[in-house]
C-alpha cells in the first residue's frame, strides 16, 4: 500500500529572474513500512522535499498524497494542546 506520493511535484521560491526552482517534476512512492533515506549536496531540495511530504509548505505544482489523501485539500492543522 502507498503511504506518500508526490506527483510531478515542483517548488519555487521566489519570481522571475531570481527565482530558485528546488523542485522540478519530482515523482515519489513510498510505501507503508517502508524506510527511505533522503541524501543530496547542500542546495539539492532536500529539506524542501520534507517540508513538502510534512504539509509544511504546499507545492507550486503537482499534487502531494499522504495515505491517498491529496494535502492540497487538507486545512492547516490547529495546534497541539498543551498537556
Amino acid at each position: 500500500m502507498t503511504f506518500v506520493r508526490l506527483v510531478e511535484v515542483a517548488g519555487v521560491h521566489g519570481e522571475g529572474a531570481t527565482a530558485v526552482h528546488a523542485l522540478k517534476g519530482v515523482n515519489l512512492k513510498v510505501d507503508a513500512g517502508e524506510l527511505v533515506a533522503v541524501t543530496g549536496p547542500s542546495g539539492s531540495g532536500k529539506s524542501a522535499l520534507l517540508n513538502l511530504v510534512g504539509g509544511l509548505d504546499r507545492p507550486t505544482s503537482g499534487a502531494v498524497h499522504i495515505d491517498e489523501q491529496d494535502l492540497a485539500t487538507v486545512r492547516d492543522p490547529s495546534p497541539v494542546s498543551a498537556r
